[in-house]
């Protein structure tokens, strides 16, 4: 049995995006027959020891000596730094154990940013890094729509400037890493600037076999009515002021009309701005709701609407579509890839203008061809069926740990 030393910074069975993308990597790595030794961070301790795990899978918890744990949560500076000091502790606790061990091979997993890598490559064994993400940036000529978080968002771009150039996790992990996996093609371009190593790629998000529907029926529209959804955190990359554009250009169309499902920084601008566009009857905020209740809201609802402006591979997406939602979204960074002709519209979006002319045209379509409605639903069903974690995880092993 293959020893493999998986480096999860987050992992966490009672949640989504990254904490649960560590988590379903644990578990579906053993489930592949492999002995996987995860090392996580002393935060999802307590979570992780209230499920039963299988008998080869160990976790192994790293936390900071001397009260350094309080920086993760300080500034987004400090959770930079925390992060890149706790892989290092990480690395060396996997140094120690690996002479007792003798691991096969190394992975990193989470967190999915190639700006932030490993150290875990310094250890004397095939190193795989990834999915992951970090080469998005958002479009300037949306920045309106940031409100004030632009600042943030133009800091990000130094950061991660500044990491992938000074980073001791980053550069030489690159450099070294047996296979690097990654999410999207604006990732890959910055990646093959720096490093010759072999880049694969992958979606970082996936599903597990149990989230589908356990009957699938496929959207079928009512004449003159067309349900959108939103799904997501309203934060300004997330693009949520978008919609209500694309919204008011729809307003003669009282049959569309759009749930929005989360809360975040811009939950005020976006009532405020539902009201001043006179769009009460037809956009309605639901707020945030419990993960298994917003499988309702893709089963009730007929079309994704998603608009970020900034994305490695919104797993949104990928949900929605195993419920059978089209989707309509922007061509940008990992929607682009998700997305088909099949499944959905992928709009142009040089300018705020043609892509909100490409939305309102899109939204539109699938309003007065509710056939093409129910054939992307189907496709969207199929697609989403292929990525499940299973699937994810055997095609990279087989890829990447058995050459």
């Amino acid at each position: 049995m293959k020893k493999v030393l998986l480096s999860a910074f987050a992992c966490d069975p009672t949640q989504g995006s990254e904490p649960g993308n560590g988590w379903n990597w644990a578990t579906g790595l053993a489930k592949q027959g492999l002995e996987v030794h995860c090392f996580t961070r002393i935060e999802g301790k307590a979570n992780i020891e209230k499920v039963n795990v299988p008998d080869n899978l160990f976790f192994h918890y790293v936390q900071l000596p001397f009260g350094a744990e309080k920086l993760y949560a300080k500034s987004q500076a400090s959770m930079y730094l925390y992060y890149i000091m706790w892989q290092w502790f990480a690395y060396k606790a996997a140094k120690a154990l690996h002479t007792q061990m003798a691991f096969d091979i190394a992975h990193h997993v989470t967190w999915g940013s190639v700006q932030l890598g490993s150290f875990m490559y310094k250890l004397p064994v095939p190193f795989v890094f990834g999915p992951a993400g970090g080469g998005q940036q958002s479009p300037v000529s949306f920045k309106k729509y940031f409100e004030s978080g632009w600042g943030a968002e133009e800091k990000r771009e130094k950061v991660s400037a500044f990491l992938m150039k000074y980073n001791p996790a980053c550069k030489s992990m690159l450099n070294k890493a047996s296979a690097v996996w990654v999410s999207n093609h604006d990732t890959a371009t910055m990646v093959k600037k720096i490093s010759s190593s072999p880049v694969h790629y992958t979606l970082d998000a996936a599903l597990p076999s149990t989230f589908f529907p356990s009957q699938f029926q496929h959207k079928v529209t009512q004449p003159g009515k067309l349900n959108l959804l939103w799904v997501g955190r309203m934060m300004p990359r997330k693009g949520v002021l978008v919609l209500l554009e694309v919204m008011e250009k729809l307003k003669s169309y009282p049959g569309i009309t759009l749930t929005i499902v989360g809360d975040g920084e811009q939950r005020d601008s976006l009532l405020k701005s539902i009201e001043e566009k006179g769009l009460q009857n037809t956009v309605f905020w639901k707020g945030k709701v419990p993960f298994e209740h917003v499988k309702g809201f893709y089963a009730d609802c007929d079309v994704f609407f998603f608009t970020s402006l900034r994305d490695s591979c919104p797993a949104q997406l990928i949900e929605a579509m195993a419920y059978g939602m089209p989707v309509v979204t922007l061509n940008l960074h990992g929607q682009g890839i998700i997305v088909n002709d099949e499944t959905g519209f992928r709009c142009s979006c040089d300018t705020p203008e043609e892509a909100i002319n490409e939305l309102n045209k899109a939204i539109l379509t699938l309003y007065n061809e509710p056939a093409l409605v129910t054939s992307m639903s189907k496709a969207a069903n199929a697609f989403a069926l292929k990525q499940t974690w299973e699937n994810k995880i055997k095609h990279i092993v087989q890829q990447s740990y058995l050459n």
